[in-house]
Order: C-alpha cells, then sequence, then structure tokens
C-alpha cells in the first residue's frame, strides 16, 4: 500500500491526479460553446477552474462565453457579465501572455465596458482596448476580430474632435483608418455578419449611405447560425428601415 499513497500523493502535488477530469470539464465547455448553450459552457468552465484557477485557456474560453452571453442579455445584466469576462481575460493573460485570444478578448470585453461608462469617462480603458487589440495582431497577424475591434475603436474614439482627444493620448484615432481594419477583418472572414454590420456603421458615420446600405443588406444575406448573428442581422434591418425613412 506504501508505494500506492507514495504516489497518489505525489501526483497530487504535480496535480495529475485530477488533469483528466480538468480536460474533460473544458471539452464540455467547448461542445456547450459549439451548441450555442453559453449558460451551461460557462458552468462548465467554471468547475474546470474549480481545479486549476489560472488555466490560461480555461480563462480565456469563459471570457468568451462570457462576453457572447453578456450581448445576448438585457442591457442591465450586461456590465455585471462582461466585469467578469475582464477577469478571466486578465488571469488568461497572466498566466500565458502570448496567447492572442486573451488579448482579444480583453479587448473585447474593455470596449464593451468603456461604451457602458463613456469612453472619455474611462480613457485608460479606451487605450487598453487599443493596446490589448494591438498585442492580439502582433501574436496572430490573421485575426480578423482585433482588426475589427481597432476599427469600432477608431470610430468610436473619433467621435470627439482631435484638438480634446491630444492631451487625452487618444489623437491618433481616425474614422477613415477605423474604415481601413474593417476592410482587413472582412478580407480574414468575409463571412462574419458583424464585421459587415459595423462597417456598415463606419460608413453611415462619414456619410456614405450608399455603401452602408450594401454592408447591411449583405448582413441580411448572409446565413445566420448563431444567436449573435440574429442580432446583429436585426440590427442591420434597423439600419435598413432608417435609410429607407430618410429617403
Amino acid at each position: 500500500m506504501r508505494p500506492l499513497v507514495l504516489f497518489v500523493f505525489a501526483q497530487l502535488l504535480s496535480g495529475n491526479l485530477f488533469a483528466g477530469s480538468i480536460l474533460d470539464y473544458i471539452g464540455q465547455g467547448d461542445s456547450l460553446y459549439l451548441a450555442d448553450d453559453y449558460p451551461a459552457s460557462i458552468a462548465a468552465y467554471k468547475q474546470a477552474l474549480a481545479s486549476d484557477s489560472l488555466s490560461p485557456e480555461t480563462n480565456w474560453k469563459l471570457a468568451r462565453s462570457l462576453n457572447i452571453q453578456a450581448e445576448l442579455e438585457p442591457k442591465e445584466k450586461q456590465l455585471a457579465l462582461y466585469e467578469k469576462a475582464a477577469i478571466s481575460a486578465t488571469r488568461c493573460i497572466g498566466g500565458d501572455s502570448l496567447i492572442a485570444e486573451g488579448h482579444f478578448q480583453l479587448a473585447r470585453v474593455d470596449g464593451r465596458i468603456a461604451l457602458f461608462k463613456g469612453v472619455f469617462k474611462s480613457v485608460s480603458l479606451a487605450k487598453q482596448v487599443k493596446r490589448e487589440a494591438d498585442k492580439a495582431i502582433a501574436i496572430n497577424p490573421n485575426h480578423d476580430g482585433a482588426y475589427h475591434i481597432l476599427g469600432r475603436w477608431h470610430r468610436e474614439v473619433a467621435q470627439k474632435p482631435k484638438f480634446l482627444r491630444v492631451p487625452l493620448g487618444l489623437g491618433e484615432a481616425d474614422k477613415k483608418k477605423g474604415l481601413e481594419y474593417f476592410v482587413k477583418a472582412l478580407k480574414l472572414n468575409p463571412n462574419y455578419i458583424n464585421h459587415h454590420l459595423e462597417y456598415g456603421i463606419s460608413l453611415l458615420d462619414i456619410g456614405q449611405k450608399d455603401q452602408a446600405r450594401a454592408q447591411f443588406e449583405q448582413c441580411l444575406a448572409l446565413p445566420a447560425a448563431h444567436p449573435l448573428e440574429f442580432k446583429y442581422q436585426n440590427e442591420a434591418k434597423e439600419y435598413l428601415a432608417r435609410l429607407k425613412q430618410k429617403n
């Protein structure tokens, strides 16, 4: 019995005894995520983190599910979920700063939180959004989601006149540059509905109505398969209806 006791003790010290269960929970979380059951995927990833709270992979995946679930919730419930996602994404980066998804999820959630609080009331968050998106691209130059975030960052931050932004360290924001980032995102992933939606919003923001309309129409032409995609299509319909009313 003594060799067995020593073996179990050694496995406990190394964490190997529970490795299978952790991987099982991560696998369950992945399957539930792919099935669009985000609350259940969140629960599964939390189970995995109960055994290894600093797991970079589990933390970025939890942040991803929390980010998506937050977008699907009523506005009054979103901020609490985004704040939890920020914690998980930060833990991922703390454990492994070379995981692009960790930086992407942090940029994603920080952008959402900044919009909640007001971009110019949370300047440090606004700066971090760009910094984390840039890091994601440095690690993975083909990360269309990170280019999307930069496109939106330039649009949102450039809403204020440059002379007001420069003292805050946000002077580089430029709406036309934002358009270039959306074009990059679309080249990498032309079938992602939200790229077309946000690109259309940016085009509309600078008065290019016809081009914006084409992007909103493309949102509806693409097949939607996931809850957020249906949400984005509904937003595109609203923009098209507004454009029709103005003609």
